[in-house]
């Protein structure tokens, strides 16, 4: 319940100002991750930084990365770290030690998630590998792609990656085989989202298709965007779809309808989630824009950024962002939506690490 106490402390805050602005870092903030009431931050500067949302102030760098540092999650008391160097850090929180050094990966690791004891990471040499979280010990390479991973979505025992070859392929999580190739789409996929027994992928050939993930046959090519598909997310029935022609889309999923267009970025979408009824969006032109769901209606523009949004996450009622400018801005969302009671039916309820696991085109910002 502290982060519920943050939150609420945060609202009087800002209410009587701007969104809170944590700075520090010395060049882009490329990852955000909350764990209780604690951020942690990945940085163009090489460091992590952690910062108490009780204090807002940055109470650790975590120094040792070479290059910048892409990627960072949270598993129990470990922080889990993917950098440009081709390694992966695990540290303890409780001593904020790096306990190990994980590699094997030829290139920069774009990203790094968990599932179970499992660190599954994303590298920009064309492979993804799993290793055990306890021991650090290398478990399986998948390799089979012939260019970037750009997307890695994990369902079940299953891992659904997509890659600038043009391809999504479906791997066994346990034995690191290949079971399928879903061929269909005529550039790279830039993002795949798995809902039940679909997997829907976003590429820059301007579509999004919908696959069966147990046949591999693509159900449906939905047709309407102008430029790339940057990023896709599914809630209930809808498909919400981000895109460089500015725009997002709402479909229908099981009859492929476009039902909604919304309008007002003036650049570039990088990506799109949803958080209870209200769609989040990031893009190029310095803002995040909040929707809603159902109607369509912009709710709340998040402005006056100085530069390019480089990631957001959301927890609980808070959105985190970090910004090109080296800083990361927490803003409360009853900020704009009354109160925080209106909220308490998703608390500590949104897992959010499949969306950063997708949204590694991040790294590209990085090079």
């Amino acid at each position: 319940m502290a982060l519920e106490s943050t939150t609420r402390n945060l609202d009087q805050q800002i209410k009587l100002g701007s969104p809170k602005v944590l700075e520090g870092h010395t060049t882009y903030v490329m990852s955000v991750f909350v764990k209780d009431n604690l951020i942690i931050s990945g940085s163009e500067d090489k460091t992590i930084r952690i910062w108490d949302m009780t204090k807002w102030e940055c109470i650790k760098i975590l120094e040792g990365h070479t290059n910048c540092v892409s990627s960072v999650c949270v598993k129990d008391n470990l922080i889990i770290s993917g950098s440009d160097d081709n390694t992966i850090r695990i540290w303890d929180m409780n001593t904020y030690e790096c306990i190990k050094i994980l590699e094997g990966h030829t290139w920069g690791v774009m990203s790094v998630f968990v599932k179970d004891n499992l660190i599954i990471s994303g590298s920009n040499d064309n492979t993804i590998k799993i290793w055990d979280i306890n021991t650090g010990e290398f478990l399986n390479v998948l390799k089979g792609h012939t260019t970037y991973v750009i997307s890695v979505f994990v369902k079940d025992n299953l891992i659904i990656s997509g890659s600038s070859d043009k391809t999504i392929r479906i791997w066994n999580i346990n034995t690191g085989e290949c079971l399928k190739i879903l061929e269909g789409h005529t550039s790279y996929v830039w993002s795949v989202f798995v809902k039940d027994n679909l997997i829907i992928s976003g590429s820059w050939d301007n579509t999004i298709r919908i696959w069966n993930i147990n046949s591999g046959e693509c159900l449906k090519v939905l047709e309407g965007h102008t430029w790339s598909v940057m990023s896709v997310f599914v809630k209930d029935n809808l498909i919400i779809s981000g895109s460089y022609d500015k725009t997002i889309r709402i479909w229908d999923i099981n009859s492929g309808e476009c039902l909604k267009v919304l309008g007002g970025h003036t650049y570039w979408i990088k990506s799109v989630f949803v958080k209870d009824n209200l769609i989040i969006s990031n893009s190029l032109d310095e803002t995040i824009r909040i929707w809603d769901i159902n109607t369509g209606d912009c709710l709340k523009v998040l402005e006056g950024h100085t530069s390019n949004v480089m990631q957001v996450f959301a927890k609980d009622n808070l959105i985190i962002s970090g910004f090109t400018d080296k800083t990361i801005r927490i803003t409360p969302i009853s900020l704009f939506l009354g109160e925080f009671s209106v909220f308490q039916s998703v608390i500590n309820s949104y897992d959010i690490i499949p969306y950063l696991a997708r949204e590694i085109m991040n790294y590209f910002d990085c090079k």
